[in-house]
């Protein structure tokens, strides 16, 4: 599939590179095209690339929800992709399993918590995850909210501030970011 990916930027006239490394489950691509950027006029230097980072799980879990949608945005296309539903199952499966807090996925749980209508979690896809990376730990899926309370006790919110700053589009937004919000989000749960 990504060796097809190169092949066809080579043929729309892109000097694309695709990497990939298979060695784990998940296996992780890059695709990278130089040039496009500034061809676009979305970069004012030529070294600056398109990267799309895939991740492809070769053993995902079961109870994933999927949709189709059409977009209709320079060019109409049809994609294929998981519910909010099933998408915030899986933030909720790293949160509470990722040895380490990523102010990206306390950051995405709070934008989750604004959807209206209101997003509810995938419990069987996030349960089918818990058992498939923690079979040795029993989690209740169900209990997601108490979990992720406690797990919200020991974190360096500060520190989940400063990592998400570079990727908001409004700095200001990290401010959002305290101990008190994240547990007023959960308790809304």
């Amino acid at each position: 599939m990504l060796a097809k990916a190169k092949r066809d930027l080579e043929l729309a006239g892109f000097a694309g590179r695709v990497t990939w490394n298979p060695r784990k489950t998940v296996h992780t691509a890059w695709v990278r095209v130089p040039d496009l950027m500034q061809q676009l006029g979305l970069a004012a230097r030529r070294e600056q690339q398109l990267s799309i980072k895939l991740e492809i799980d070769t053993r995902p879990p079961a109870g994933a929800e999927l949709a189709r949608a059409v977009v209709n945005r320079h060019l109409t296309f049809v994609v294929r992709h998981y519910t909010l539903s099933s998408l915030l199952a899986g933030k909720i499966h790293a949160l509470i399993t990722r040895p380490y807090s990523k102010g990206r996925d306390w950051y995405d749980l709070i934008w989750y918590a604004a959807q209206r209508p209101r997003v509810v979690p995938n419990l069987t896809l996030l349960q089918d995850a818990l058992d498939q990376t923690h079979a040795e730990v029993r989690f209740d899926a169900a209990r997601w909210p108490r979990t992720l309370e406690e797990t919200l006790v020991a974190i360096d919110v500060a520190e989940l501030a400063r990592d998400v700053h570079n990727f908001l589009e409004r700095p200001a937004d990290r401010a959002l970011l305290t101990r008190e919000n994240l547990a007023a989000v959960l308790a809304r749960w």
